[in-house]
């Protein structure tokens, strides 16, 4: 099989799938790899703004990720739960279906319901899926963002700071043990001087 074969494979099976939970999830995956890398190319910022938000972006992403996915299960299991023949059938006759009513009317209304339930579950769990993906990007990835990544960061300045504090203290200490001993000098400068003036007798 050539490469252009199994590329056409791929995206035809990927456009199949066009949740828009897959889409959302794409995205944030090509923004988590390249947004923080673009960052980190640009020449015109200090090495420490451009880490920290090459930081601040991937965290994002990160975070970004699994929500999407989760949202894309829940509106799976609430697309599920609304393409049912209950919500395509009048009330009266699904109680009489209930109530174990097989008069044609009835019988034939929950057949009818149940085709309706397997055509729209399709649209059903695609507009599940974007609402999902919309709640996520408007309300729960911001809320997750603000309360995980303050203190993720705070910690990694904590620790550069540290790091910086530790290293200049090493440097202070070489510096301070390379410094010659002046005391050791001046000891054997004082000692010539006294040695040299004593006299022993009339001498």
């Amino acid at each position: 099989m050539g490469f252009k074969q199994s590329l056409e494979k791929t995206l035809i099976k990927f456009g199949k799938n066009n949740s828009p939970t897959v889409i959302a999830m794409s995205i944030a995956v090509a923004k988590g790899i390249f947004r923080p890398t673009f960052t980190m190319m640009d020449k015109t910022e200090s090495y420490e703004t451009k880490r920290y938000t090459a930081l601040r972006e991937g965290l994002t992403e990160l975070i970004a990720i699994p929500v999407y996915f989760l949202s894309g299960v829940c509106s799976k299991k609430a697309a599920e739960k609304l393409a049912v023949p209950k919500n395509f059938m009048s009330k009266d006759l699904y109680k009489k279906h209930l109530a174990g009513d097989k008069s044609i009317e009835v019988v034939n209304a929950f057949k009818h319901a149940e085709e309706l339930a397997k055509i729209n579950l399709p649209k059903i769990s695609a507009n599940a899926s974007f609402a999902g993906v919309c709640l996520s990007a408007l309300l729960i990835i911001p809320f997750l963002c603000s309360v995980a990544i303050k203190p993720i960061m705070k910690q990694i300045e904590n620790k550069n700071n540290n790091k910086t504090n530790m290293a200049k203290e090493i440097n202070t200490e070489i510096i301070s043990f390379q410094k010659p001993d002046n005391s050791v000098n001046t000891f054997k400068g004082l000692y010539k001087n006294i040695g040299g003036s004593m006299k022993v007798g009339s001498l």
